[in-house]
């Protein structure tokens, strides 16, 4: 039921379809699967239009297939760290393989709240910030979320001595910007600024952990007219960050 019950905070526009996966490796685990299906349908029923649907064989291959049949605006998965999901019992295991496969927002479901209290966005200098600001303000806008907005300052042995780290205007200005995207995207809570320095997912991690964050929210993925070496980067930092960290992690 965490994916359920987070599924239910967000701002998501009326009305919005939510479609509950289930995918079925043996005749044994049906009518668990169907149980759950109905006990979550009826939970989301208050809020979305909900339909159920079983997959039979591998949980990865099948959510995969699911997404790119249907073009999601999100897939939601529970698990890793210790958690089960309603897809596998080991779902936490494929949750790393589906973010680098998947080309759709994924979000996987850690230790839910009750409600936001905090949430962390990681914005940088380029586009998939820009989209992680305004996408991932606009699903946050209804939680009194506080937002905490944190640039890492990489340190001078994780980059060419040439890009260097920004100056501090360059910062501010950076920091600016992504507060006007979250406040364009109807985010009303305190928007507090916190810069970094040292290596990004350690960096991150440490903010997540200082600050008792309950949801990491970061850009990822290759995007059109991106450089191919940065789109691989970016996905090995998130994959870093998505094996280690402790709360619920959606990816934009």
């Amino acid at each position: 039921m965490q994916v359920a019950e987070i599924t239910t905070k967000f701002g998501f526009l009326k009305p919005t379809k939510a479609t509950v996966l289930a995918v079925s490796e043996g005749k044994e685990d049906i009518k668990k699967l169907n149980n759950s299906l109905v006990e979550i349908s009826k939970y989301l029923g208050e809020k979305f239009t909900v339909s159920t649907k079983v997959r039979h064989g591998d949980p990865i291959e099948e959510i995969l297939a699911e997404a790119l049949e249907h073009s999601y605006d999100l897939v939601i998965v529970g698990g890793g760290r210790d958690q089960i999901g309603l897809l596998h019992p080991k779902v936490g295991s494929t949750t790393g393989k589906l973010a680098r496969k998947l080309h759709t927002h994924f979000l996987v479901v850690r230790n839910s709240p009750e409600q936001f209290q905090k949430v962390l966005f990681c914005t940088g200098a380029d586009a998939p910030a820009s989209e992680t600001m305004k996408l991932g303000g606009k699903w946050i806008s209804k939680t009194p979320a506080q937002i905490g907005l944190l640039h890492v300052i990489q340190s001078k042995g994780s980059v060419s001595e040439a890009d260097g780290p920004p100056p501090a205007q360059s910062q501010d200005l950076l920091i600016e910007k992504s507060t006007k995207q979250l406040r364009g995207a109807g985010v009303t809570g305190v928007i507090e600024p916190r810069i970094r320095h040292g290596m990004v997912v350690e960096e991150v991690l440490n903010e997540l952990s200082e600050g008792k964050y309950e949801l990491l929210v970061v850009g990822s993925h290759y995007q059109p007219g991106q450089d191919r070496w940065q789109g691989t980067l970016l996905d090995d930092i998130t994959d870093q960050l998505l094996n280690r960290s402790n709360c619920s992690v959606m990816i934009i």
